[in-house]
């Protein structure tokens, strides 16, 4: 069983390899960890905007990498 941190970095790791999959693929990559494991670990990255999700049809999600945003566009500046 992986720690929070390390199964987050092995997501990030997987996706950057393989680009884009399933979420189900994306639980058979990761053996040493249980389903419920990682389905929390990607909505945090999700919620965290590491992570996209799609949802093409009713039966599964797609997952990526999110595009990496510049500093600038990361920091709002008040008007």
């Amino acid at each position: 069983m992986l720690q929070t941190d390390d199964l987050e970095s092995a997501i990030r790791q997987e996706l950057a390899r393989v680009g884009a999959c399933t979420l189900e693929e994306l639980n058979e990559r990761l053996p040493n960890s249980s389903w419920n494991q990682v389905f929390a670990a990607v909505d945090r990255l999700s919620r965290a905007g590491t992570v996209t999700l799609q949802r093409p049809d009713a039966s599964d999600y797609i997952l990526s990498l999110a595009p990496r945003r510049s500093a600038e566009a990361r920091h709002v500046t008040p008007v």
